[in-house]
This record gives C-alpha cells, structure tokens and sequence, in this order.
C-alpha cells in the first residue's frame, strides 16, 4: 500500500510541477484533477470509522476548496519566483521571500482551522491524521516542485561556468 501511495503522490507531485505552464482553463481543470488525486491519497493516510465518515469527507470538501486559494497563489508565486530570475535584486528578492512566509503562513492558518473543525466534528486523533496527511503531501509536491526550479545559487553558479 505503501508503494502505491507514493506512486500516487509522485503522479500527483508531477502533475502539479506542470501546472504553472497552463492557462486559467486548464489550471481549473488541473487543480479539480489534483483534488481528487488528493482526496484519494487522504483516504489511505486517514483511518476515518465509519461512524465520523460523513462529517469528515463533508469538511475535508470544505478544507479542499478553501485550501485551492492558497495553492494557486503558491503556484503563481513559483513562476513569479522563475520569471524574477534575470532581473532579481535585493528589493525583488525582499518581496519574493515576504510572499513565500505569507503564503505558508496562509496554508498552515487553513490547516489549524480545519484540525479544529474536524476534531470537533469527530474526535482528535482523526483531525491528527487529516493534518498528517496533509503536512506529508504538501512536504512531496513543494519538494518535487522544487527539485525542477533550480535555486537562484544555482543559477548564478551555473552560469559562472
């Protein structure tokens, strides 16, 4: 199962490295299949008892819509951080970096406000998991996306050879 989570994951992770290069319509389209890859992997990541399945699945629905903000702001700030390459300096580089910790911050205020909305809807331990996977897919797809961004250290390094 193991196995077949992280090639799930890694789909995913790909899928959403290629998105920053689509238009509206297709970034649409690409973050409603991205939903539903996700929403399969959190279903193997979260033991939900049948009794709390209901009212989990209707927040995490919840969780997914408000969360889809946030992703798309990092993916627009990823190519933000691309196109910035060639003219970056201190004052761009201030302003990229002051949007990534805005970002992140948005991300994990969504992620404690939909713990807390779970864990009142069914108990601690399944909110525990519901941040888990979360936190662990989050850690694949911004690593994956990362690996094919290289650096602006990288860039410099690169192009002194």
């Amino acid at each position: 199962m193991k196995k077949n989570l992280l090639l799930l994951m890694l789909f995913f992770a790909s899928t959403v490295a290629t998105y920053s290069q689509k238009s509206d319509a297709e970034m649409e389209a690409m973050m409603n299949l991205l939903g539903v890859q996700k929403k399969e992997a959190v279903a193997k990541l979260v033991a939900v008892p049948e009794a709390d399945a209901v009212a989990f699945w209707k927040i995490y629905d919840e969780y997914q819509v408000e969360n889809k903000k946030t992703a798309v702001e990092r993916i627009k700030l990823y190519e933000k951080t691309a196109l910035s390459y060639n003219d970056l300096n201190t004052a761009l580089a201030e302003s990229l970096a002051m949007d990534y910790f805005k970002n992140r911050k948005d991300q994990e205020d969504t992620l404690e406000t939909y713990y807390k909305k779970i864990k009142k809807a069914t108990n601690a331990t399944v909110a525990f998991q519901f941040y888990q996977a979360e936190v662990y897919i989050l850690t694949l797809v911004r690593a994956q996306i990362m690996q094919q961004i290289p650096t602006y250290g990288q860039l410099i390094q690169m192009n002194k050879k």
